[in-house]
């Protein structure tokens, strides 16, 4: 054999050696779903497709899942531990109305707070019900307290010209953005954004008022704590042994923090320039660590769609700030090998910490969360130093199920899961005409211990 044909032989074996590896290393990611969960059980059902999901809440040493629904109340359900079940119980206590946002639990005392808030007459009236809960089988607010009070349009923007208005519709209401609310003590918070209205030929929003309402007398009294003048969508408010911290997105994704012996927030920096354009992300505190999680485009291919939101194929990233730290740590791709991902949940407990996501490992340049998708999660052992490569809990986008919206959490070495998850059944009224609303979709529930 010549030299040549020597050398081409050659490279023809390494080709197909290579390609061998490469067939080897697709199948390994096609199938990397883990087989720990249980099976997935029903907790209830979806407003419409992906939309209406539900928030859990650890009390005690259980969960309490909370559904808002449209009417300003919420249905609630508890886990039957005997028969590996969920069951609606009733909330009583809590007028209509108070679940517009979700409410605040202090454990430690068995309180909860509520809050609705409202712009009229160019005038912000909040709300806030204060009670005692009590978990036996349904769920009561005992001795609830009802806080009211008003503040004007100059107290929150300062002088504007009359163009500024709280509502441009005279006589209707708007709403501002409100934050899941907090207590430590007697300390208890409410992260906010109030949205003006400038209106011109071409009305448009702005300025804005970003903070926390905050009362030191456990709900008695309340004043205002301007943090920015920066819209955000999406507000978290979070805890850890020395600092709050107050999260706000969506272009920059930036925060603040004030030590819990402070009366002053920090100056906002940016976290990230390149949270997606779904503003999706997730805060989590344990001890003296803040935990953060976002959609990020930073890499992603960016396509112009007609009929929906623009399509994104964006990753799942992460960084963590200790309390002593002068900054956030390196961000860490968590979802490399997924192509598509959406709506990230993070929860730790000690240095367990775990995030979830939808998403799928490779479609079409037109994929969105609509489309078939699986749930997939990483962990880490070290408080968000190192990470493991994504795994599958379910592998039903095989099959043109999607499923989206998880909601983790991690509880005594538990981690519990709840996710949508449904099949598209879009109907074509006429050329150009398609119906978007779907049915609604089974909210399901998995755990499995955290891996060793």
């Amino acid at each position: 054999m010549i030299f040549s044909e020597l050398m081409t032989t050659k490279m023809q074996i390494s080709f197909l050696l290579a390609a061998g590896l490469l067939l080897s290393g697709c199948d390994k990611l096609s199938d990397q779903r883990d087989h720990g969960w249980t099976s997935p059980i029903v907790v209830t059902s979806s407003k419409d497709s992906l939309v209406g999901g539900v928030n859990p809440y650890k009390w005690h040493n259980a969960i309490i899942v909370l559904q808002g629904l449209d009417d300003g109340t919420a249905r609630c359900f508890l886990m039957n531990r005997d028969s590996n079940s969920w069951s609606e119980v009733h909330i009583t206590g809590v007028p209509q109305g108070y679940f517009w946002a979700n409410p605040a639990v202090d454990q430690a005392n068995d309180r909860i707070f509520f809050e609705q808030g409202y712009m009229e007459n160019e005038h912000l009236v909040m709300d806030i019900l204060i009670g005692h809960m009590i978990v036996a089988g349904s769920i009561t607010v005992q001795n609830a307290e009802k806080e009211t009070w008003i503040t004007d349009k100059k107290s929150i923007f300062g002088d504007t010209p009359p163009s500024v208005k709280l509502n441009d519709h005279p006589g209707k209401r708007n709403w501002p953005s409100l934050g899941s609310g907090l207590i430590e003590g007697s300390d208890m918070y409410i992260p906010y954004c109030i949205n003006g209205i400038t209106v011109t030929t071409h009305s448009k929003d702005g300025p804005f008022n970003s903070g926390v309402f905050h009362s030191s007398d456990s709900g008695k009294t309340w004043r205002m704590e301007k943090i920015s003048d920066r819209g955000v969508e999406g507000i978290y408010l979070r805890k850890t042994s020395g600092y709050y911290y107050y999260f706000g997105g969506i272009y920059p994704l930036w925060f603040t923090r004030k030590a819990a012996d402070a009366g002053k927030w920090e100056e906002p920096k940016t976290i990230t320039k390149t949270l997606s354009m779904y503003g999706d992300f997730d805060v989590a505190s344990d001890g003296d660590t803040v935990h953060l999680c976002w959609m990020d485009r930073r890499h992603n291919k960016w396509r112009f769609n007609i009929d929906a939101p623009p399509i994104e194929n964006d990753d799942i990233v992460y960084c963590h700030r200790k309390d002593s730290d002068s900054r956030w740590s390196k961000n860490i791709d968590l979802s490399k090998g997924v192509l598509y991902c959406y709506a990230p949940s993070i929860s730790v407990e000690g240095n367990n910490v775990v995030v979830a996501w939808a998403g799928i490992q490779n479609a079409g340049k037109y994929h969105t969360d609509y489309n078939p998708n699986d749930i997939y999660y990483v962990i880490s052992k070290d408080g968000g130093n190192t990470w493991t490569k994504p795994l599958k809990v379910i592998d039903g986008a095989k099959d043109g199920m999607t499923a989206g919206h998880p909601q983790v959490m991690l509880l005594n070495g538990v981690i519990h899961l709840f996710y949508i998850q449904g099949k598209m059944n879009l109907q074509q009224l006429s050329p150009g005409l398609t119906k978007l609303n779907q049915p609604p979709w089974p909210i399901y529930y998995t755990q499995r211990p955290f891996p060793d």
